[in-house]
């Protein structure tokens, strides 16, 4: 199994194909499983790679809770991010992040990074910034802050496989194809069971400060990029509204039938955005 002893941790990570890399990063409590149905699509076009993050699936995790505050950062996941493509030898690539770890680990990356990067897809979620002295709870709303913080309280006494369970309850951003797919299910099963529960209980915070270094980079730099959100996920809409009033030449695209875990629930049209959007990348349609 491919492991890489980077930034002083090990990366799980799997690559197949050739060509220009391609590079995924998931969300919080998933794996490289949340892109088993699109990591072989582009597989045929791309050199790809997915890589569990730190506290997530086969890479390193933190026991002690007091030591997760430093060890979960956007800076440090992507430092590792870094430091795995320098393991890899690539130079430049595409960048995917899904939902709020993966959106602000790809985007810390391109403000540290910014001539690595060919284009940027960040998929469910803007760039969700915390003003000092608020929480990651206060960033929500109404069901989705009562159910966080039920999960959390969960996951703090019984542990994720309680969470999982919990979580059919809450429904937090889980809509009716996620809970009519037993696959899906199945695989979010297996991804809360591979998540630690201190990596949950440990959000990184995107600070307002690190925002602005992003949204600088952005424009400073004019990366292509597409936004790419589920129909059925809260405010579809509002998210790439406010994805462009940071970056204007930020692109949006909403796609049916799905909510927030796009790339699960809806890959046929997920696969196909992306890959006609680097394909447009490649011709110079975005630039």
């Amino acid at each position: 199994m491919p492991t890489a002893q980077i930034n002083g941790i090990d990366i799980y990570y799997e690559e197949e194909g050739e060509g220009e890399p391609l590079v995924l990063v998931h969300n919080v409590i998933a794996n490289i499983h949340s892109y088993d149905y699109n990591f072989p699509v582009f597989a045929r076009n791309f050199r790809t790679i997915r890589f569990d993050l730190r506290g997530h699936g086969r890479s390193s995790k933190v026991d002690n809770e007091a030591d997760a505050p430093a060890y979960y950062t956007y800076e440090n996941t992507a430092e590792d991010l870094y430091q795995l493509l320098q393991h890899l030898g690539i130079e430049s690539c595409y960048l995917l992040g899904q939902a709020y770890w993966g959106v602000s680990t790809v985007s810390t990356f391109y403000a540290r990074h910014p001539e690595m990067v060919k284009a940027i897809i960040p998929v469910g979620c803007e760039l969700l910034a915390t003003p000092e002295g608020t929480g990651l709870f206060d960033m929500l709303t109404g069901e989705l802050k009562e159910g966080f913080i039920k999960l959390h309280e969960v996951a703090r006494t019984e542990g994720m496989e309680a969470v999982f369970e919990a979580r059919k309850e809450t429904k937090t951003f889980w809509g009716d194809k996620v809970f009519n797919s037993p696959h899906i299910m199945e695989l979010f099963k297996q991804m809360y069971k591979e998540t630690s529960p201190i990596t949950f209980l440990n959000f990184p915070l995107m600070s307002p400060t690190l925002k602005q270094e992003i949204v600088d980079a952005f424009n400073d730099n004019q990366v292509p990029m597409m936004m790419i959100m589920g129909e059925q996920d809260p405010d579809p809409a509002k998210n790439i509204a406010i994805m462009k009033q940071d970056y204007p030449n930020c692109y949006g695209v909403t796609l049916s039938d799905c909510g927030h875990y796009v790339a699960l629930e809806n890959p046929d049209d997920f696969n196909r955005a992306v890959l006609t959007f680097i394909a447009g990348v490649k011709t110079g349609l975005y630039s």
